[in-house]
């Protein structure tokens, strides 16, 4: 089995892949496209230029606002010193990215190298503090009031608003809104299921305002979005 796979991958605007995890490291590189990812330890704007690293049973979660082109490295080796999820601090992308567009009989020994040298780099970190954490994991499962979140985490609501806003790219009321738009176009996928049903399963009030929220943030209705993905 190879170590490794590479992979030059596009992304739709308006795709929302709700948590999931790989079971193998990976390694992304944006080439192009901001998105927005979130992980166990936080989550922020994934900007071009910059490389992030998602270990093998992770959990996390993406929002693709505009088309992005993402250049993925899937390590089916342990790599050689343990890593926390999130952005690398490294340049090397960018030789990354043309070591894998030379597709000469030395590329592969380039790619190999500058993953390595990656691997080395120093890591961005920024440790979020647990009761945010906590305060997203509530968002997920249910529909607390600002006054209910800040209750619960024991912190007033405009520094849950605003360590919030800070930490994970954007309002408390955007993250939700992606999260079950995330798992409407996962129901979706499986198909089984009416717009109406899957409304309702996503948290939303009625059709209408599934679909109002589903355009706003994916740029189409979800019958056009299934037909768009035949």
């Amino acid at each position: 089995m190879a170590a490794m796979v590479v992979e030059e991958m596009v992304y739709p605007p308006g795709l929302c892949v709700e948590r999931h995890a790989h079971e193998t490291d990976n390694l992304i590189y944006i080439v192009s496209g901001p998105h927005w990812s979130s992980y166990s330890r936080g989550g922020d704007v994934c900007l071009p230029g910059t490389v992030r690293f998602i270990p093998a049973g992770e959990p996390h979660e993406n929002y693709f606002p505009e088309r992005s082109r993402c250049l993925t490295v899937e390590l089916r080796q342990p790599t050689p010193i343990a890593r926390a999820p999130g952005e690398v601090k490294t340049s090397l992308g960018g030789r990354l990215y043309h070591e894998f567009r030379q597709r000469d009989d030395l590329s592969a020994l380039g790619i190999e190298a500058t993953i390595l040298e990656i691997l080395l780099s120093r890591r961005h970190e920024e440790r979020l503090p647990a009761w945010l954490l906590r305060v997203r994991e509530m968002l997920r499962e249910e529909r607390p009031t600002l006054r209910d979140l800040a209750r619960a985490v024991e912190r007033h609501p405009v520094q849950v608003s605003r360590q919030f806003r800070r930490h994970f790219g954007c309002t408390i009321s955007e993250y939700v809104r992606r999260v079950r738009v995330g798992r409407a176009q996962s129901l979706l996928n499986r198909g089984g299921l009416s717009v109406a049903e899957i409304a309702l399963a996503c948290g939303f009030y009625d059709q209408s305002h599934f679909t109002t929220t589903f355009a706003r943030l994916v740029g189409m209705s979800p019958r056009q979005w299934v037909m768009a993905k035949k």
